[in-house]
This record gives structure tokens, C-alpha cells and sequence, in this order.
């Protein structure tokens, strides 16, 4: 299936290290961690999108405290393609600078942001269901949205 050559994969990755203590800490949070096998959780996000983008137009943010952990564990992303935030501002603002730097490369570019501390079970309907978006996100001024219908109300 053809992918668009102008989507730009964008991974989340940061965070302080406190939801897996004690094998999370603050320089080595839960998607430095192989939770479920032999790659991490990052490891295993970049894996997912690469029939989609190559790691040529992957991008991560990060923190400060991150950074040099995720260069180790991605040495097919350039490490100016790993970006972090001296202060963690949660998602916007790491949304906001990857799109102010991404449109100033590629004004054609469509943003994909995806945590880098998910599990997917089914990569390849993943895919297909991201391909199908990204033809929406491409046709014009849109933001397309895929998430999970919630059960109960959380804040957490």
C-alpha cells in the first residue's frame, strides 16, 4: 500500500520515570523499558511506523533527562531528530514545537503523534486504520483523531 511522503511519524517520549517504580526512574522511564519482550517500548513504537515512514522522518520529543537514553536505544534516528524540552511542558507544547519545525521543513507535511508507551496488539490493522487516516489528514485542513471510546470517567 502506497504511504504518503510527506508524514511525519512524531513519538512522545517523555515523562519523569514514576509510573513503573522501581524499575522506572527519572532518567530511564517506562518507554525506555522492554515491558513485554526484548525491545522497548520505544524501540517497538518506531518498529511500527517504519512500513509507514522511514526513520528519515520519524521524530521524537523528549526531556532533558531522556534524551541520551532514546539516542541509545534508536541508532537508526538521527540525533538531531530527537528533540528535547529543557522543561517537560506536557503534550501541547512538545505538539507545538514539533509542527512549527516540521511545516517550516515540509509545508506539505502531515503530523502523526503517537505516545511512545503504548501497547498495540494488532500492528498491522494499526496500519491500515493509520493509512486511512492519513488520506484524510492529507485532503485538506484536518485533524483526524483515533482513540479509545471510554467506559468510565478518569482523570488519571
Amino acid at each position: 500500500m502506497k504511504t504518503n511522503p510527506h508524514f511525519y511519524p512524531i513519538i512522545l517520549a517523555g515523562g519523569r520515570g514514576t509510573r513503573f517504580w522501581p524499575l522506572s526512574r527519572k532518567r530511564r522511564a517506562k518507554q525506555l523499558l522492554a515491558l513485554d519482550g526484548k525491545k522497548t517500548m520505544i524501540q517497538q513504537t518506531v518498529a511500527r511506523l517504519l512500513p509507514m515512514a522511514s526513520a528519515k522522518r520519524q521524530w521524537v520529543i523528549t526531556n532533558d533527562d531522556l534524551r541520551l537514553a532514546i539516542i541509545r536505544q534508536l541508532p537508526k534516528l538521527d540525533a538531531k531528530q530527537i528533540l528535547a524540552e529543557p522543561i517537560g511542558r506536557n503534550t501541547a507544547p512538545a505538539i507545538g514545537l514539533a509542527a512549527f519545525l516540521l511545516l517550516r521543513h515540509d509545508p506539505e507535511a502531515v503530523l502523526g503523534l503517537f505516545p511512545s508507551d503504548h501497547v498495540i496488539g494488532e500492528p498491522e490493522r494499526y496500519r491500515e486504520t493509520l493509512r486511512h487516516l492519513n488520506e484524510i489528514a492529507a485532503n485538506g485542513e484536518n485533524i483526524v483523531v483515533l482513540g479509545i471510546q471510554p467506559t468510565r470517567p478518569e482523570t488519571g
